[in-house]
């Protein structure tokens, strides 16, 4: 058994973190693309998909079933997927990714915030982003 103080682990963890956040970029830079999902509906969303700086994106507007198009999406394993619908949306997407590999990161979080707030739409609408598992 190894002895592990709190401390030690602590650093640890700190140490790992760089790296599991690198991941996504890592991956922009070797040519995967990155998925910018949004509801055309949605001013927002429609910001989303006009004003994109992320390098080698693609925007999609969600369409029809929302679980066919959330299995059509990660089949097709992007770096990122970052998005902005209405709750319902997000929840479904969200579970379909899970079960691909994929779970919520923070990247852009900020900016996605900052989009939703200036777009005027009535209602709740998030901003999300899925990332692969490590």
């Amino acid at each position: 058994m190894i002895a592990l103080t709190r401390r030690a682990a602590l650093v640890m963890a700190a140490a790992s973190a760089p790296a599991i956040a690198a991941q996504p970029k890592w991956r922009w830079r070797h040519g995967e693309t990155s998925l910018l999902v949004y509801d055309p509906d949605l001013a927002a969303g429609r910001r989303l998909a006009e004003t994109s700086e992320v390098p080698r994106s693609e925007a999609l507007g969600i369409e029809g079933d929302r679980v066919r198009f959330g299995r059509a999406l990660f089949e097709r394993r992007p770096a990122l997927v970052v998005g902005v619908t209405r709750p319902a949306d997000a929840l479904l997407i969200e579970e379909v990714g899970r079960e691909a590999g994929y779970r919520p990161a923070t990247w852009g979080s900020a900016g996605l915030r900052d989009l939703i707030a200036a777009s005027g739409d009535k209602g709740l609408v998030l901003g999300w982003v899925l990332a692969p598992r490590s």
